[in-house]
C-alpha cells in the first residue's frame, strides 16, 4: 500500500510520463479510499492543463486595458537590459 507521499509524486510524475502498471495500480488503489490524494491528484491535472494553455500566448487575447504601453514595455526592456548588462 502506497504512503500519501508516494501517491503525490506519482500523480505528478503520472504528468509527465505513463506510469508503470504497478504504479496505476498502486495509485488507483490508493485514491480510491484517499480522498485527500484524490483530490490533490485532480488538482494538480488541473493546474498542468492550466500552465500547458498559458504556455501558448497566440490563445490569450488580451483587451487594450490589459495590455502594457509601448512606453511602459520598452522602460521595462532597458531594465532588464541595464540589470544584464551590470557589472556590479
Amino acid at each position: 500500500m502506497l504512503t500519501c507521499k508516494e501517491a503525490s509524486l506519482l500523480a505528478s510524475k503520472k504528468l509527465d510520463k505513463k506510469l508503470t502498471f504497478r504504479e496505476r495500480m498502486s495509485f488507483t488503489l490508493h485514491t480510491a479510499m484517499c480522498h485527500l490524494c484524490r483530490h490533490y491528484a485532480k488538482e494538480i491535472s488541473e493546474l498542468h492543463k492550466l500552465i500547458q494553455q498559458a504556455d501558448r500566448p497566440e490563445d490569450v487575447v488580451l483587451t487594450e486595458n490589459e495590455q502594457l504601453s509601448k512606453q511602459s514595455r520598452e522602460r521595462i526592456k532597458q531594465a532588464i537590459d541595464k540589470a544584464l548588462h551590470s557589472t556590479e
